[in-house]
């Protein structure tokens, strides 16, 4: 080749990388995608056990790997990630055969070791020294070894009904053993690109942009659809419309019921998403506060219209759950169970047996962390004030504020993923002794629902866990911590010029190429 034709050759190459487009031998176009997608949030980090919330999750999927996963577009079944096989040694020990050849971000390559870092003390919860959100979902590890490099075995305390499938989600995320080690103080570690997803971590800007790329060297067949990935703090929902619309992002989340129509009436937009696998609600602090006494609480709940929520709110397009449940708990699923009662005159009764005389009591709610936050309150709020509550919405700033233990705090906003298809991943997690809400003094959990609880987390008879589970919420009703309102739906705005996009039923943004397809 001459030296005139090689810079020719050369200087097309270079034109149509810089118009999106590599040309390659054979006529071959590989063409390069980057996606900007507005949030009303960037998470305060992107360490799996240290943040729980619905920032953090959109990004999981995309930064690490599990043990085993859902395969939440198969009906939820446990599949082979960064393990390829498990057997179940005894009620209380379960060895995994780890995958060989897969790489980390930084460059090292997958072994136990890693495991053994990602299950230790540090980052159990054991080490006070760290707060992280792991007892709820994997306090009941007793141990783990490494059989060899390639195989770790894993003993809970208790026999474990669901044991599998702690590793197979959130907070389970697999780490490097490196970069935990040579991190000056955890804090740093919650910094760094510290996985083996398919898309590794450019930046990140908690007020600003989260940045991911492609990851060249990942393992599975479900690859980055998207080269680059830019998560842009958007917090206001009609700003993140108005960008959508006119092409300045690609994707929005969180988007409501009420901006349907605009969007669809649009010739490049669309609407994906629905109902998810978490439940809507609130979470009452009954320790010193205006509703201590149960029976107000119990008001409160029968106060609650939940199917005209629905309606009102997701013009039903989402559901109201039968109690503290969802469907995807499969045999554990109570389907006979009832929708929650709605009954004004009875809360009325309730509320003049307590002695309660119109004392305010303050419900701490943000405008939109959640979808339709603010209106959801505001709809509750005059419910209650129909059976005479008297409810002072206070909107806050950040979860700080609306968390801070202070003698009017009284109510607060929440939601309660199914991380497992079980009652132990939703109900007894977010309401048991060893969830945040119980450690935050919230409430205190009686000694006769531990018990229950105790013996819903160890028993493997689905029979006498089915009636163990039924016990549990006949109790709550009677003296409540939180109130369901309704199954939580997540709504995503696209660009349908550039992309379509597959949703999952879950928090989590699927942004590989099984979730994300490009025009």
């Amino acid at each position: 080749m001459t030296q005139t034709l090689r810079k020719t050759k050369i200087t097309m190459l270079a034109a149509a990388l810089s118009a999106g487009t590599a040309v390659l031998p054979g006529n071959a176009q590989v063409f390069a995608h980057d996606l900007t997608i507005a949030v009303p949030k960037n998470p305060d980090n992107l360490d799996p056990v240290t943040e729980n919330s619905n920032p953090n999750l959109r990004m999981m999927l995309s930064l690490y790997d599990t043990l085993v996963k859902f395969d939440y577009r198969k009906g939820g079944k446990v599949v082979p990630a960064l393990a390829t096989e498990w057997q179940i040694i005894d009620p209380k020990t379960i060895e995994f055969k780890l995958r060989p050849g897969v790489s980390f971000h930084n460059g090292d390559t997958f072994d136990a070791n890693d495991v053994l870092a990602t299950f230790s003390d540090i980052r159990l919860g054991r080490d006070k020294s760290v707060p992280t959100q792991s007892k709820e979902f994997l306090g009941g590890i007793e141990s783990i070894e490494a059989v060899d490099d390639m195989t770790v075995r894993i003993h809970t305390k208790t026999a474990d009904p669901i044991a599998l499938y702690r590793f197979a989600t959130y907070p389970a995320q697999i780490i490097s053993e490196t970069a935990l080690k040579q991190a000056p103080t955890y804090n740093d570690f919650t910094k760094l690109d510290a996985g083996s997803g398919p898309y590794s971590l450019v930046s990140h800007d908690l007020g600003g942009k989260t940045v991911l790329r492609k990851f060249d060297n990942y393992w599975g067949d479900a690859k980055a659809a998207a080269d680059k990935v830019t998560f842009v703090t958007v917090p206001e929902l009609s700003t993140r419309v108005a960008g959508l619309l006119s092409g300045q992002f690609d994707m929005i989340t969180e988007v409501g019921t009420d901006e349907f129509a605009q969007i669809e009436s649009n010739p490049n937009g669309a609407v994906a998403g629905g109902p998810i696998e978490t439940i809507r609600g609130l979470i009452y602090d009954s320790i010193d506060s205006p509703i201590s006494d149960p029976r107000i609480r119990r008001a409160m709940n029968l106060a609650i219209d939940r199917e005209t929520l629905v309606k009102s709110l997701y013009d039903g397009r989402t559901d109201v759950p039968h109690g503290w449940q969802v469907k995807t708990f499969g045999d554990m699923y109570l389907q006979d169970r009832p929708i929650d009662e709605y009954n004004p005159e009875t809360a009325k009764q309730l509320l003049k047996e307590a002695g309660y005389h119109g004392q305010e009591i303050v419900w701490r709610t943000q405008h939109n962390y959640y979808t339709k936050q603010g209106e959801t309150a505001q709809v509750v709020q005059s419910m209650w004030k129909a059976v005479g509550l008297n409810i002072k919405l206070e909107f806050k700033e950040n979860g700080t504020q609306v968390l801070a233990d202070t003698p009017d705090r009284a109510i607060i906003d929440a939601s309660s993923s199914a991380y497992y298809p079980d009652p132990l991943g939703q109900f007894w997690r977010r309401l048991g002794p060893s969830g945040s809400f119980a450690a935050q003094k919230f409430f205190t959990v009686s000694p006769d629902m531990v018990a229950l609880g105790q013996d819903l987390a160890t028993s493997i008879d689905t029979a006498h866990r089915r009636q163990v589970f039924a016990q549990m919420l006949d109790k709550f009703e009677k003296d409540p911590n939180s109130a369901n309102l309704y199954t939580a739906a997540h709504f995503i705005g696209i660009r349908k010029d550039r992309l379509t996009y597959k949703a999952l039923p879950t928090e989590y943004l699927d942004l590989t190429t099984t979730g994300v397809s490009f025009k």
